[in-house]
């Protein structure tokens, strides 16, 4: 249809637009065409290049000049109409649906209809923003003509996996106490001072189970199920001298007045036995629970308990054997006998006899030792110093402080571990031997299980297979031929399955048992000064510190003993 009678008129035939120019009309610009299309009804179509307009105007002087028809106006096609469109694009999960949309160029625009077509070609069932659709229409009408843009339009909803049950810890547990040194008002830390005794009462609560979670399914955008798996429930069982609440079978509390303590699952309260001192008049102190001494267990004494040791004063010449951790708040001091003293100068590998023995299970706390052997399955914290000592300590140590602020000292004795040792000072100025025997941390529990699992798969396939081996043995023995050949094509298809997982679990054995050739970094730390005289020991490697130094880290690092500046 023509756009008006004026000398300049716009058409469309399809998807084309076409420019009609008057024949008469002779000063007709190529600026006077363009402005005229801006402003008609096809603005917004596809020009069919930058220079259109110029090109109408020579092509019309053209026309002009060679015109031999009766025509009165020239025609040229100069846009297209170009149609809205939408494409939709699902990632790889399905979790998310992104329509991408080219607007209109003078064509058709979006539309709701058109949308939601796109989605159900798609596939797109579940998770469509509904409020999206409008916006991505109004906005299509907003945009410049032809532009892109992308909106996600569907979301598929994440599967959530329900909660294992929890075990909430209602008080402190006594046997961490140790780890938490009190601040004083100055804002420092007195590392001596490890706060008061964690005790409860009978009747107190412990420990409160909280319940698994059912878990919630998932769906993706095109309407598959995603499933989600409940949370586990582990059971909850009061230990020694704890019991269930009468009136909350959630919660444990305690049966008896005393030291509580924890396992993952389950509270205990340890009894506490309170003593002086120990010494002649008191005897050899064994005990199913926990023990505080208020004063210093003398020479030659020995304290046995199931639970902790805390020891107020001194432990001199004694041995304290203690089923959680050990708390000296003041020191321990043993000596070393003269033969023994004579030995090490012939063999500076040769360990002495101490006459004080600090044993816990978990961890030992104290100011100082000196002549003292020392054996915790977890950290070791020294207040001060640690002299001509015979260490044992499977956790962390740390001697006067950690990392950077640590001051303690470790002079002489030999310390085995693996794991990290921070400390102020290594050895002493007169080249004390101070030996460090270090072994590779353990792997990861979880590394163990899953080792352990992957041999008992083995053994089980195994089994299995030997005893198709024997099935194939007894089919021979089958009359009935039909029944023999079914019997054994079944069992050595079986046999082929097992074989393929044997060699699956054998491959994943073979990658585990690499990594386990490899180990984490062990880093002894010494903040201030190393003197010579200080030595590191590994699997028959060792490391001598052959002059004075200032702050060192030594390192165990790819089975090789290593030494670096502390920075």
């Amino acid at each position: 249809m023509p756009e008006s009678s004026r000398a300049i008129q716009f058409e469309r035939s399809a998807n084309d637009v076409y420019v009609s120019v008057l024949k008469s009309a002779k000063d007709t610009t190529a600026e006077q065409i363009k402005t005229a299309f801006e402003m008609s009804r096809f603005a917004e179509a596809l020009l069919v290049n930058e220079n259109v307009f110029e090109q109408v105007i020579k092509n019309f002087k053209q026309w002009q000049l060679s015109e031999q028809t009766p025509s009165s106006r020239y025609s040229e096609r100069i846009a297209t109409l170009e149609d809205a469109r939408l494409y939709v694009i699902i990632s790889d999960d399905h979790m998310t649906a992104t329509l991408s949309c080219d607007a209109a160029q003078g064509g058709t625009p979006i539309e709701r209809q058109d949308v939601l077509e796109a989605l159900k070609g798609a596939g797109v069932v579940a998770g469509i923003k509904r409020k999206m659709v409008d916006k991505v229409i109004n906005h299509a009408q907003n945009v410049e003509p032809g532009s892109h843009f992308d909106a996600i339009i569907a979301r598929g909803v994440t599967a959530k996996n329900g909660h294992n049950a929890w075990f909430e810890r209602l008080v402190d547990d006594a046997r961490q106490r140790v780890l938490r040194p009190q601040a004083r008002e100055d804002g420092t830390v007195d590392m001596r001072d490890l706060g008061e005794q964690v005790t409860v009462l009978e009747g107190d609560p412990l420990l409160r189970k909280h319940p698994p979670t059912k878990g919630r399914h998932g769906c993706t955008v095109k309407g598959d199920v995603i499933e989600a798996f409940d949370g586990e429930d582990t059971d909850m069982a009061p230990g020694e001298g704890a019991r269930f609440d009468d009136n909350d079978p959630m919660t444990i509390i305690a049966a008896r007045t005393g030291m509580p303590w924890f396992t993952h699952n389950s509270a205990s309260v340890d009894d506490v036995l309170t003593l002086k001192t120990v010494d002649v008049s008191t005897g050899h102190v064994k005990f199913k629970g926990s023990v505080i001494v208020t004063g210093n267990v003398t020479e030659g004494m020995r304290v046995e308990c199931t639970g902790d040791i805390t020891v107020a004063g001194y432990v001199d010449s004694a041995h304290l054997f203690a089923g959680g951790s050990i708390t000296v708040r003041k020191g321990c001091i043993g000596h070393i006998s003269s033969e023994d003293e004579q030995r090490l100068q012939s063999d500076e590998a040769y360990i002495p006899h101490l006459s004080s023995k600090l044993h816990a299970n978990d961890s030992i706390w104290c100011a100082y030792a000196q002549y003292a052997f020392l054996k915790c399955n977890q950290s070791l914290t020294i207040d001060r110093q640690l002299t001509h000592c015979h260490v044992v300590c499977h956790g962390e140590a740390f001697i006067g402080g950690q990392d950077n602020s640590a001051r303690g000292k470790i002079i002489g004795g030999t310390f085995e571990t693996c794991a990290h040792i921070c400390a102020g000072q290594l050895g002493a100025r007169a080249g004390t031997l101070t030996r460090f025997i270090l072994s590779v941390p353990p792997p990861p529990i979880s590394t163990l299980q899953a080792l352990s699992q992957l041999y008992h798969q083995l053994r089980a396939i195994t089994s299995r297979l030997r005893r198709v081996e024997k099935g194939i043995t007894r089919c021979q023995s089958l009359a009935n031929s039909e029944q023999q050949k079914s019997l054994k094509h079944s069992l050595v298809t079986g046999a082929k399955s097992e074989l393929e997982r044997l060699r699956s679990i054998q491959n994943d054995l073979k990658v585990m048992r690499a990594s386990l050739k490899n180990h984490t970094t062990l880093r002894i730390m010494a903040a201030k000064e190393v003197f010579p005289g200080v030595q590191l020991e590994y699997d028959h490697k060792k490391l001598r510190i052959k002059e004075h130094r200032g702050g060192t880290l030594l390192l165990l690092k790819d089975h090789e003993l290593r030494m670096d500046i502390l920075r």
